[in-house]
């Protein structure tokens, strides 16, 4: 095991951020420092055991007392192999039952199924974390339930995002959050990225010491200094070892540039305004 924090157990991090924003390289630095982040994930990364309790319309309208139930049975099988109740399962069955807009049931009872079971692969004393674009829809309310989790909110340049072919989030959360039927394109896209980076920002104001935003062209400028800002933020270290296997991975990253090539009249200005007031450059 790479991670070392004076003997001590890290605390448990979550990654979350609009799909397509970089998650998985966060995710990849955390499986370089030896975090276990679930036995069911795909080949981005992401925690599936998360998805199916939590990448759900309804999951903004579902009780206190329901929700933290859901917090506590999805920490409890990230830190532990452990039975679950004939009360837990049918809570499983019942969440990969009822219909969603972009799972389909066959899938869903696959991770009921997956999380059911009684084996895990993190070992005694392993940290562990979570990997889950739609993290940051909840990270609110599992915050004040966790007080050790810390939580890492990846952005990459909204025009990028905007122009982005994956608009999973802007389908599912859109018309929820901005309150009015959406248009899956760029305009709506942009929208949405600045809906959600204003929700955040707010959000890390109540928790400024567990919130941090990672802006992953500057991880992938420069891994070894910005990667030790998040070893700080984590409270650790940054090894020769961690960063050697990190640059394996960001060796097969995709590049950045597009949205030089953005043409900027189709954004609304309010929208242009505030991407440029966070500092972003937007192309003439």
């Amino acid at each position: 095991m790479l991670f070392r924090m004076d003997n001590k157990t890290p605390p448990p991090v979550a990654i979350g951020g609009i799909g397509g924003s970089g998650t998985r390289l966060c995710a990849m630095l955390l499986h370089a420092w030896g975090y276990y982040l679930g036995d069911d994930l795909n080949q981005a990364m992401d925690n599936l055991w998360f998805t199916l309790l939590f990448k759900r319309r309804s999951v903004l309208f579902d009780p206190e007392p329901t929700f933290q139930r859901l917090v506590s049975l999805f920490c409890r099988r990230m830190e532990e192999s452990l039975s679950l109740s004939n009360e837990d399962l049918t809570c499983l069955v019942q969440l990969a039952g009822a219909g969603r807009l972009q799972d389909g049931q066959d899938w869903l009872l696959q991770r009921a199924s997956s999380f059911a079971g009684d084996q895990s692969s993190k070992k005694p004393g392993q940290p562990w974390g979570w990997k889950e674009p739609n993290t940051h829809v909840v990270i609110d309310r599992i915050l004040p339930l966790r007080p050790e989790l810390k939580y890492i909110h990846v952005v990459r340049h909204p025009l990028e995002m905007a122009v982005s072919k994956n608009q999973n989030q802007l389908e599912n959360w859109g018309p929820i959050f901005l309150d009015r039927e959406i248009v899956i394109g760029p305009k709506d896209s942009l929208r949405y990225w600045c809906m959600a980076h204003r929700r955040m920002l707010e959000i890390r104001g109540s928790w400024p010491d567990r919130i941090m935003l990672v802006q992953v062209e500057q991880l992938c400028a420069d891994p070894r200094s910005y990667g030790q800002k998040i070893a700080n933020f984590l409270g650790t270290s940054l090894d020769d070892a961690v960063i050697a296997r990190f640059f394996g991975f960001l060796n097969r990253a995709a590049s950045f540039g597009r949205y030089q090539a953005v043409d900027v009249r189709q954004f609304d200005a309010a929208d242009l305004h505030y991407v440029a007031e966070l500092g972003y450059d937007l192309p003439c």
